[in-house]
Parts: structure tokens; C-alpha cells; sequence
């Protein structure tokens, strides 16, 4: 028997749900630095969730439990704890702790090579330069029903009233190019189209909802005339990144080779 797709649940968040309501009419103090940082962005997550990034690394998790309250969490690393678990920050979260977050993401994450700008930089740096253009970042979900699976997608966009999927990719990713058959990118492109179009009813409803819920609480969101007016476009984007720092005869072969391969999908190359 085949794989059985799997769709999405069209309750993946909730406009009413206890955590927003705090955010926006009794937040703590640590919830407008976080909102007034021109270095990080803010996403609605799944099942009520609220993430602060960093250049891609996230700064904190913030959820709610009844009796218990706001909790904010971060990778264990970014604190400088030696633990596999999650670290409480909602008590200790100011200024000097973020400065401590940002250099740790810095430096365990998002810049971790010397030689080589890492992808989720790019990501955090398209997001923070086009917050009129970028809805959501890191899109997951399960494709197949019992494995594990999942489909990301990097971003999400608004153009006009369409809500556009992108995939990111630097130019120096194996899996642009293959000396035997198709390379993964064409697989990987046919794998989101798919899922867009099995899925598209219940992506325009969970990004309507989320547009409505950032409003809410006041972060960047894209211009729309209307939020009833946007329609998901079924043909996902890739943008691919020049990040070469030179030109050689063997890089302008591999870009042209990539654009044959890619003929027919709607890509773009954009120098870094």
C-alpha cells in the first residue's frame, strides 16, 4: 500500500486563544523588547505558539499553560547551559540576557562557518529587510500519515493577494545539481506543489488566521486591501543565492547548468 497523504487540520490556531489575549492586553515587560528589536522577527506557530528569531536561530518560545502562565523558553546553548533541555527564560529575559542569546545564536548557529554563510542567516536577514513582504518563516508539516516526513518550506509571502511559498537555496547546494539523473531540487519543488495543491483550502484559511492574530498583536505584517481577498498560489517559489565571491569558468558552467535543469519552475538566482 502507497503512502497516505496527510492533510492538514484546518484548527491549527485559535484567535482566541488565552496566550494572545495576554500579549496583547497584559504582557510582560520582556514581550515589547522583544516586538521593538529592529534585529529579530516574530512568528505565529502552530497550536498557539509564538517564536522570536534571531539571523534564523530562535531567541524564545513562548507558550501558555493555565495556572502557570506566559512560559518563554530557549535552547539551552543560547544561555550557555551545558543540558539537552529547554531553559526557562520568562523570569530573567532583559536586555543583557538577549545581548547573551544573540551572540550565543551567533555563534553555535547561524555563523558557525568561517568560509560559508549559513542559509538560515539568509533566511532571518530576507525576513528582517522585507517585513512588508514576508508573512511567516519555516513552514512544517507532516506529509505522509505515520512516518516522519515533514515539508518545510522556508517563507511565506504576500504579493498582491496571493500567499507565495519559497524555498531558499545557495548556489553552492548539492542538491541544485547531480551527475546521475534529476537533481533533489526538482523532486523537492514537485513535493511542495503537491502538498500546496492538496492542502491550498486549509493554507489560505491557517494564513488568514495568522495574518489576523499578528495584527492583533501588533507585529509587521504585508499590506493587504483585504484579508478575505488572498488566495494561495499553487506554484511554489525557489530563490536561489549567489553567494560566490568570485567568477571562475567551472561556477558560470554550474549556473547555467542549474538554470537548464530548472526550466519550467518559477526560480530565480539573486546575487548575495
Amino acid at each position: 500500500m502507497g503512502n497516505v497523504v496527510a492533510k492538514m487540520a484546518d484548527n491549527l490556531l485559535n484567535p482566541n486563544a488565552p496566550l494572545f489575549k495576554i500579549l496583547r492586553d497584559n504582557p510582560p515587560v520582556w514581550w515589547e523588547m522583544l516586538k521593538n528589536d529592529p534585529e529579530l522577527y516574530i512568528d505565529v506557530r502552530k497550536d498557539n505558539m509564538v517564536m522570536a528569531y534571531y539571523q534564523g536561530g530562535r531567541v524564545a518560545c513562548l507558550t501558555y499553560k493555565r495556572g502557570y502562565g506566559i512560559s518563554a523558553k530557549t535552547h539551552p546553548k543560547y544561555v550557555g547551559v551545558n543540558s539537552d533541555k529547554e531553559q526557562e527564560i520568562s523570569h530573567d529575559l532583559d536586555a543583557q540576557l538577549l545581548m547573551t542569546i544573540k551572540a550565543n545564536i551567533r555563534a553555535n548557529y547561524s555563523q558557525k562557518s568561517d568560509n560559508d554563510i549559513q542559509e538560515k542567516l539568509i533566511q532571518g536577514e530576507c525576513v528582517i529587510a522585507h517585513r512588508d513582504l514576508y508573512l511567516d518563516s519555516e513552514f512544517a508539516h507532516r506529509r505522509y500519515v505515520g512516518q516522519n516526513h515533514t515539508v518545510r518550506i522556508d517563507l511565506v509571502k504576500i504579493a498582491g493577494s496571493e500567499i507565495i511559498f519559497e524555498e531558499l537555496k545557495k548556489i553552492n547546494d548539492p542538491r541544485l545539481r547531480t551527475s546521475k539523473g534529476q537533481p533533489e531540487i526538482i523532486e523537492q519543488m514537485n513535493a511542495y506543489k503537491e502538498f500546496i495543491l492538496e492542502n491550498h483550502k486549509v493554507l489560505e484559511a491557517y494564513y488568514k488566521t495568522l495574518m489576523q492574530i499578528k495584527v492583533y498583536l501588533g507585529l509587521p505584517t504585508p499590506p493587504v486591501s483585504e484579508i478575505d481577498c488572498l488566495h494561495v498560489r499553487l506554484e511554489p517559489e525557489l530563490t536561489i543565492f549567489n553567494t560566490y565571491t568570485k567568477v571562475t569558468n567551472d561556477r558560470i558552467k554550474r549556473i547555467q547548468a542549474i538554470e537548464r535543469e530548472l526550466q519550467g519552475y518559477d526560480y530565480k538566482i539573486v546575487k548575495y
